[in-house]
């Protein structure tokens, strides 16, 4: 991915150039890209339009950063992680160039709720396709550092809403390839006149 984005690329070459990093360059993300990339994220499909999406962005030098490190690092060893795992954790909640909590409000029911969750999961993949065209990364994390007690106190979310991930944005400085098994092996097409079905 050119560090300096690729303005202009047709979904399909975003959708095929999309990748995770967890190496990124020493150098921030603007709020404006940050800024550009959150309104394709809200552009997600949403039934109902709920708008179920919350998203807390941390500068890397803030406060609210540095005790999300922290509290990220305790988590791993309250979990019978050792002093290399906890400090990974915390490094990488520091490290990143711009990091991003994002939470699903639930909804009134179960099935409101699976809907606003796909929603938030959709909008996620939007920032994510927004950030190759800006030239940018985004990282989903769902492991162990997410699930720091305390974190919705520390961000002002409301306790009730389901934090879906944790992103690390920023300029990759990695390029790893990745692979997908052919569509073919995972679909089953009932086409019009199909001779195995009896009439």
């Amino acid at each position: 991915m050119a560090a300096n984005g690729a303005k202009g690329l047709s979904v399909y070459e975003a959708i095929h150039r999309r990748r995770m990093a967890w190496k990124f360059e020493d150098r921030p993300v603007p709020a404006s890209t940050i800024d550009t990339m959150l309104d394709a994220a809200i552009w997600a499909p949403n039934h109902r339009l709920t708008e179920p999406w919350r998203f807390f962005v941390l500068d890397q030098d803030s406060p609210v950063r540095r005790v999300a490190a922290e509290m990220a690092r305790q988590t791993v060893l309250d979990r019978g992680g050792d002093e290399r795992r906890a400090d990974a954790g915390r490094d990488k909640i520091l490290d990143a160039p711009c990091l991003m909590y994002v939470y699903c409000v639930p909804g009134q029911d179960e099935a409101a709720t699976r809907e606003n969750y796909a929603a938030v999961c959709c909008a996620i993949q939007n920032m994510a396709l927004a950030g190759v065209s800006e030239g940018v990364a985004v990282t989903w994390e769902t492991g162990g550092i997410t699930r720091a007690e305390g974190i919705p106190e520390l961000l002002g979310a409301d306790p009730a809403w389901d934090l879906v991930t944790i992103l690390f944005i920023g300029y990759p400085d990695e390029h790893p390839l990745s692979r997908r098994t052919p569509v073919t092996q995972f679909v089953q097409w009932h086409k019009r006149e199909d001779p195995a079905v009896v009439s």
